[in-house]
């Protein structure tokens, strides 16, 4: 199948702007109380706007790939196309959580809210993705 760079394009520019406004809602605001709790495992403050450029250049590059490989295996099945490839990549990520949990003093909760997290995140990516996808009727 030839690969509609149009598409690609809006589908990965529309993915980035979710994930960057899920992670801002979910870790900014939704689990800011546990990160105000844990302050001790992470860059304080007020270096963190050092390092956004960093954190928008990983979920811009997370964005594309992902977006990349859902078109190699693009089969035009609709909507719960793009959501069953988001349950997959949250599949594959969500085990890396538990390496974390085990190198880092992270609480069991913060985990299990980072994997809960990742699954919603990921298949509504995939949600997006297969509906800018699709092909025009």
């Amino acid at each position: 199948m030839k690969v509609n760079i149009k598409r690609y394009l809006l589908a990965s520019a529309l993915v980035f702007i979710f994930i960057f406004g899920f992670d801002w809602v979910f870790h900014g605001i939704v689990l800011s109380g546990v990160y105000r709790q844990t302050s001790y495992l992470w860059r304080p403050s007020e270096y963190m706007g050092l390092y956004m450029p960093w954190m928008l250049l990983g979920q811009f590059l997370f964005s594309f790939i992902f977006c990349l490989i859902f078109l190699k295996g693009y089969e035009n099945k609709g909507p719960a196309e793009g959501m069953r490839y988001g349950f997959w990549i949250a599949a594959l990520f969500g085990p890396s959580y538990l390496v974390r949990y085990t190198v880092t003093p992270l609480p069991a909760f913060l985990v299990a809210a980072w994997v809960i997290g990742l699954f919603i995140e990921m298949i509504l990516a995939g949600l997006i993705a297969a509906v800018i996808y699709r092909p025009k009727p």
